[in-house]
């Protein structure tokens, strides 16, 4: 795993965290202590979010709905609001994400299009097959899910929270299908544009 920082064309610095492959076998969800969700919720990228299994075109993202310990918005997808997180994956590539919800107020994830005005709420994904059951009344306290889905078409989009307003209050993640790279990354990025 490597960390670089990139500038962006018209202005601001990003951080990239890109994936290597793993080994067969290895299981990047296992369980984080409460410091390392800490240091999440101040804003960091935490590696073991992000899998890559390379021979299969498998991408593993652990989707965590209200991570504790967050600052600026119990309303937050790894600790980040408002897109200020960026997935990216390459076409076409199996996409899992392992959704918990941390906090005691309902929860969903849907892909949705990066477009405005953003949606109360959102049931309906703009992949098919990229949303968590429930996506309108939202998963409880701890609740889990796995959502599987193909990477495509190329383009940008938001992983959403669909329980009504909760999108709007900032609970959203950028998710980009980019046909130009080989392995996922996180990116920092500004956020509402």
């Amino acid at each position: 795993m490597s960390a670089v920082s990139r500038v962006r064309p018209w202005g601001g610095l990003v951080t990239v965290l890109t994936m290597t492959a793993i080994a067969p076998g290895l299981d990047p969800l296992r369980a984080q202590d409460h410091s390392q969700h800490q240091q999440a919720a101040a804003g960091r990228i935490d590696p073991s979010w992000l899998s890559f299994d390379s021979a299969s075109r498998t991408v593993r993202f652990k989707l965590i709905a209200g991570l504790t310990g967050q600052v600026k918005s119990p309303f937050n997808f790894n600790g980040f609001v408002d897109g200020e997180l960026t997935l990216v994956v390459p076409e076409s590539a199996t996409v899992v994400l392992d959704f918990v919800n941390e906090d005691g107020t309902p929860h969903s994830a849907v892909v949705i299009a990066d477009k405005d005005p953003m949606p109360n709420m959102a049931d309906t994904p703009a992949i098919p097959r990229a949303f968590t059951t429930k996506a309108a009344e939202g998963l409880g306290y701890y609740a889990r899910d796995v959502v599987r889905f193909r990477a495509a078409p190329a383009g940008a989009y938001r992983i959403f929270c669909g329980v009504p307003g909760h999108g709007l209050s900032g609970m959203w993640i950028r998710f980009r299908v980019d046909p130009g790279v080989t392995r996922p990354e996180l990116v920092l990025t500004q956020g509402k544009t």
